[in-house]
């Protein structure tokens, strides 16, 4: 025994020459997806009611598990037409102050909000004529 192979069969050669039947790993995982799925089906809405319940701390994480890792989401990409959050918090501002000076906004056609505000805004910069 000096520094030889002692075991049942020599390096290289497998104790299994024919190997696994071809579709047998495929077969156990079908069927182990179904067995799962068919659990799911009979009982899952009530193990998740219960974790809920119980245990709400590892049902968020449960949750938090279904993610996927690679969605990043940053704000400016869900404002819409891609105003940055300075932008858009002054477009709130404006809108704001639209309803407060023309409370019936809603009711009237989107052009003659607009003229209201363009006009509001023209008399606001107007330049004082001074008479002599």
């Amino acid at each position: 025994m000096s520094g030889k192979h002692v075991g049942q069969w020599k390096p290289g050669q497998s104790g299994n020459p024919q190997g696994r039947p071809l579709g047998t790993r495929n077969r156990f995982s079908e069927n182990f997806v179904s067995d799962v799925a068919a659990v799911w089906q009979d009982r899952g809405r009530g193990i998740l009611e219960k974790m809920a319940q119980d245990e709400p701390a590892r049902f968020a994480e449960l949750c938090g598990r279904l993610i996927p890792k690679d969605v990043s989401l940053t704000i400016s990409e869900r404002l819409p037409g891609g105003l940055d959050a300075e932008d858009w918090q002054l477009t709130m501002e404006i809108l704001h102050a639209t309803r407060q000076a023309l409370p019936d906004a809603s009711e009237r056609k989107p052009g003659d909000v607009l003229s209201f505000v363009f006009e509001a805004i023209r008399a606001h910069n107007a330049k004082a004529i001074e008479s002599k």
